[in-house]
């Protein structure tokens, strides 16, 4: 095989895995607590309230449309809140919604986490719903996300061995 045939082939590839591999492997690397959604952005701040109106900061994260700083008046509730930011988006987990909140003490700052199912509003104690200064939303995805995502770096894979193994025949064939 000539230098210019390994070097075209070798150019194939390249572009296979560019256009293939790498988009999902970026998807991949996530860390969890700032998810890459389509419509996520850089850090946004919302002020959600009427003038007058005794506010608090919080902080809304994961899975839902618009994560970012909510000013939201003291008397919002953790549903409430979860609608100023746009809902969970499609994969989020409301069974496992986690509040983290600092709470300070005489001994120092101390951190209490919880979690609250939205699935079964009902069933809800209603003081769980309730939102302090300070406190950090999280919705989680579901596991399907994870599974689904294997699946895709996998499938992209499969196409680019395909497309080699295919090279290969092909020259392999021209040479003979």
């Amino acid at each position: 095989m000539t230098f210019h045939r390994i070097f075209s082939h070798a150019c194939v590839l390249a572009c296979l895995i560019a256009v293939f591999v790498v988009p999902g492997m970026a998807q991949m690397t996530g860390s969890g607590l700032a998810p890459t959604l389509p419509s996520a952005s850089a850090a946004s701040y919302y002020y959600v309230s009427k003038p007058g109106e005794l506010t608090m900061q919080v902080n809304v994260w994961g899975y839902v449309h618009n994560p970012g700083r909510y000013e939201v008046p003291t008397s919002t509730d953790l549903i409430q809140l979860l609608s100023f930011a746009g809902g969970p988006i499609q994969d989020a987990k409301l069974d496992e919604v986690k509040v983290t909140r600092f709470l300070k003490r005489d001994t120092g700052i101390s951190r209490g986490e919880f979690f609250v199912n939205l699935e079964e509003l009902s069933k809800v104690d209603q003081a769980k719903l309730v939102l302090y200064p300070g406190d950090t939303i999280y919705m989680s995805h579901s596991a399907w996300v994870n599974l689904r995502d294997v699946f895709t770096v996998i499938t992209t894979l499969a196409i680019v061995a395909t497309a080699v193994s295919q090279i290969y025949i092909a020259s392999a064939y021209r040479s003979n």
